[in-house]
């Protein structure tokens, strides 16, 4: 909680030292951003960010997410009695989290006999808050006798102490047109962890083996508009 507040407070201030700009442009930003990262998943990230001055804004992204391949997970009861498998695809990693962040512009060099081609930097550190933190999902329990694939019960597991809080900093070339479109490739390092919502479950005496990374990166395109 104490995260948040100070970071509200400093996404206030800034709108509040920048919201007095008299001159007439572009004050908004509208962006798809497409990405793979080291989880072997796909991300998308539909954002929009305030620009009250040149270099400097504030944004809100909603990050999309997930692996390529399902991490199906099973095992034995502790009795040996029951097989179990959890019942939902991709039931252990984040597929929705928030991205507040700030936005810095470096200023633009112009390009093109019009110079009608602007190219700049774009550096953004913010928040990655994943809608929940915690994971919840079913497992289905199965007699342990081969061809046997009729489940006998359903048990609902629910993970408990996820991080509710991670950073993540996002670096980006881009191409700006003197009509408003934008084209950026960019590379985001974050301490995000994909499976954070499932780390705690214990199943039958066990936590799950789920992949970790120490720092998820990303790589991405996008396309956009300024307006």
């Amino acid at each position: 909680m104490k995260n948040y507040t100070l970071f509200l407070l400093f996404f206030s201030t800034c709108l509040s030292l920048f919201a007095q700009d008299p001159e007439k442009r572009p004050l908004w930003k509208v962006e798809l951003a497409g990405s793979l990262n080291n989880y072997d998943a796909w991300e998308v990230e539909p954002s929009v960010t305030f620009l009250p001055i040149h270099y400097v804004g504030v944004g809100l992204g909603m990050l999309f997410t997930q692996p390529y391949h399902n991490e199906s997970i099973g095992g034995t009861s502790i009795d040996k009695q029951f097989r179990w498998s959890n019942a939902t695809d991709h039931a252990t990693s984040y597929f929705f989290a928030l991205r507040p962040n700030l936005h810095f512009n470096t200023p633009k060099l112009w390009m093109g006999r019009d110079k009608d081609y602007a190219l700049y930097l774009t550096l953004s550190p913010g928040l990655t808050l994943p809608l929940p933190a915690n994971r919840q999902f079913s497992i289905d329990y199965f007699p342990n006798r081969p061809g046997t694939w009729t489940a006998l019960r359903r048990e609902q597991v629910t993970n408990e102490g996820a991080r509710t809080v991670y950073y993540h900093l996002r670096t980006a070339l881009t191409l700006e047109t003197d009509g408003g479109f934008l084209f950026s490739a960019g590379y985001t390092c974050s301490d995000f962890d994909l499976y954070g919502g499932s780390r705690h479950i214990v199943i039958e005496g066990q936590k799950l083996g789920l992949p970790k990374h120490k720092l998820m990166h990303s790589v991405s395109v996008s396309l956009g508009y300024r307006f």
